[in-house]
């Protein structure tokens, strides 16, 4: 069995953050494509486990995907973000992060924060950011990652998994499909969002004839393995097969790190059980090429609201 990418989780307030010093992106966007990585993970200042913390980092990395310009205004993609997650309004969504929408950007390693003159409003100088880029593919080095489960504070490392990324527990056979976003959490969390997947799948199964009966059945017992992962009663491998060598472990103590043979693209319909709904990533990006150039330009445009903001 295989599984993609984690589900859409409740709201839930994350914890508090730290800012560091001097800002984020300190030092990363000079890094080796070897130990970009490691370094971003090993940066982060926030409970990036937190499944909220995580949602709003891969929001806020979709939404500068979809833009055209190098640097975005921090207050008009604060709203965006605010409302895009359900958040009553910005107060609530600031009051959630305990403390503003800039500090907590600013908290962030990948990300770059500045002030900078309108091009549209020459005088109205804004806080703008920018998503601090991967390293160039070719000096990427497909790598390896196989982290032995015999604890629970192994089961709490902290995995980012770079988009194309996979997982797989040999054991059990079992994997973990890759996504075009990057992964933030916990492993419990990763195998747990796995069996949350693998559930959903099972109601979305059609008349319980001979075939679904069968299907239905091997979901649960795969299920079942993975919970007995989670208590410990399983000992397993967790292996991370990164194409583009960019996926880290938190801690990083006893990880066995070794060259990844590459042998052609991933094949997600091929190996994902229940492929998640792509066409809802689809409509979330050309939806916000529009609302959001036009938002961005409307911020640039008002001068009292620029001016506020």
């Amino acid at each position: 069995a295989s599984l993609p990418s984690t589900p859409h989780h409740p709201r839930t307030t994350p914890a508090t953050m730290a800012a560091p010093s001097g800002g984020g992106g300190g030092g990363l966007a000079s890094a080796s494509a070897s130990s970009f990585g490691s370094k971003l993970l090993d940066s982060f200042k926030i409970d990036i486990s937190h499944q909220e913390m995580e949602r709003i980092i891969v929001e806020l990395e979709m939404i500068y995907k979809t833009q055209p310009g190098k640097w975005l205004p921090i207050y008009g993609i604060r709203n965006m973000l605010a409302d895009d997650l359900g958040y009553e309004d910005e107060d609530e969504f600031e009051d959630a992060l305990k403390g503003s929408f800039k500090d907590f950007i600013g908290a962030l390693p990948h990300i770059e924060v500045d002030s900078q003159e309108s091009e549209l409003q020459p005088g109205l100088i804004r806080d703008v950011f920018r998503v601090i880029p991967d390293p160039p593919k070719e000096d990427c080095q497909p790598q390896r990652l196989v982290l032995r489960i015999e604890g629970r504070a192994d089961l709490w490392r902290v995995l980012m998994l770079h988009p194309g990324a996979w997982c797989e527990i040999p054991e059990l056979e079992f994997e973990i499909g890759a996504d075009h976003r990057r992964r933030v959490d916990s492993v419990y969390n990763h195998i747990a969002a796995s069996i949350f997947n693998l559930e959903r799948h099972v109601e979305m199964l059609g008349a319980d004839d001979a075939g679904a009966a069968s299907e239905r059945q091997g979901i649960k017992d795969a299920c079942e393995e993975l919970r007995k992962v989670l208590d410990c009663d399983t000992p397993c491998s967790f292996v991370v097969h990164d194409p583009e060598g960019l996926s880290a472990f938190k801690p990083s103590e006893g990880v066995s790190v070794s060259a990844m043979e590459v042998g052609g693209d991933y094949d997600r319909p091929g190996r994902a059980l229940a492929v998640p709904a792509d066409d809802d990533h689809h409509e979330y990006d050309h939806n916000h090429d529009h609302t959001q150039d036009a938002h961005m330009d409307a911020i640039d445009e008002d001068p009292v609201k620029g001016a506020e903001e």
